[in-house]
């Protein structure tokens, strides 16, 4: 279980957690290359960078610093805009469905778009209208506990035992729908636990209320348990990634914490155009974001933020192939749970 005394450890790993190769460049080094696959004329007009949520928050905070550094290495204006509804829906399907198709819009999504798409949107659209051409970073869910609550001292497989003695007493904050509520299930149907589940209309939404006592376990992302730790009121139990993350190298997986497989459930921020973007003009788009993703500055500040980046998807020869193959997985998931047929 992470601590505050282990949180300056984290700290002081960000960097070194990224993981990209050595010798990342600046944004001056690409201009050259990134020019010969310049299309002719494009841009005629700032480019859009949408982002579905609310200004302020981890997706807005992502796709600023983003644009930021594409502007940087083409000296093209990329404009940042916030699309907002239905918690992300009203985006999606802007973007899937009305979005010029012309190289001037890209959205700057995470992989809750799939669930949007296979669950919710009723054949009006499809995750597939929106072509990945490039990888940011990742966020596994972590489950946070206080550090005065009924689970100060415990780890996560004795939370389950705790949950299965007393069922439906102690509570934990979700999002219904999501994957907030998907790993509660798992952990549920697989130790025989029983929580009581309390509504919320956003993750942080749920933070906010284990500061508050009002829930005993909240799920959530590091970046924004980080000053809950430092304050010491707060303690991480586990987190739903494959392996440990390099910046939080003492905190346990799911996995590991309750002897099972599957328990993977992270936040993925990419970038998409709509489908039937000229193909040179995806392909000069792809190399800024990937040309971006190699910036020094950029990736400290990304890592400041206590992201993951996942080598499968960064060093992707086919961002859109791997991207897609993760939102399969995930269709198989809603198939198995009847979610989905």
């Amino acid at each position: 279980m992470l601590t505050r005394r282990m949180l300056s450890i984290a700290a002081g790993g960000l960097a070194a957690a990224a993981g990209f190769p050595a010798g990342l460049a600046s944004a001056q080094d690409a201009r050259p290359d990134l020019a010969r696959l310049k299309p002719a004329g494009f841009p005629s007009q700032p480019m859009e960078m949408t982002v579905v949520y609310p200004a302020g928050g981890g997706a807005d905070l992502t796709a600023r610093l983003l644009a930021r550094t594409m502007e940087q290495i083409s000296g093209d204006r990329i404009l940042v805009n916030n699309r907002t509804g239905g918690a992300g829906m009203v985006g999606h399907a802007w973007l899937a469905t009305q979005a010029p198709a012309d190289g001037h819009v890209m959205g700057m999504l995470v992989n809750l778009v799939w669930g949007d798409a296979m669950l919710r949107a009723q054949g009006r659209w499809n995750y597939t209208d929106l072509e990945p051409i490039g990888y940011i970073n990742s966020d596994p869910m972590i489950w946070a506990v206080t550090t005065d609550g009924p689970f100060k001292d415990m780890p996560l497989a004795r939370i389950a035992e705790a949950a299965k003695e007393k069922p439906n007493t102690f509570r934990v904050a979700t999002v219904p729908g999501s994957m907030w509520d998907y790993l509660i299930e798992q952990v549920e149907q697989n130790t025989g636990a029983r929580f009581l589940k309390v509504p919320f209309q956003s993750g942080g939404a749920g933070t906010t209320a284990l500061i508050g006592n009002n829930v005993d376990i909240a799920p959530a992302f590091f970046a924004e348990l980080r000053p809950h730790i430092a304050s010491g009121r707060v303690r991480l139990a586990a987190i739903a990634a494959a392996q440990r993350v390099r910046h939080l190298p003492d905190l346990p997986t799911f996995n590991e914490a309750l002897g099972g497989t599957g328990y993977e459930w992270t936040l993925i921020r990419f970038v998409v155009v709509p489908k039937n973007v000229p193909a040179d003009r995806k392909a000069y788009l792809s190399a800024l974001v990937r040309q971006a993703m190699r910036d020094g500055a950029l990736v400290e500040e990304y890592t400041k933020m206590g992201v993951h980046f996942d080598p499968a998807l960064r060093d992707a020869a086919d961002p859109a192939a791997a991207l897609n193959a993760e939102a399969e997985k995930e269709r198989e998931f809603y198939r198995r749970t009847g979610r989905l047929r």
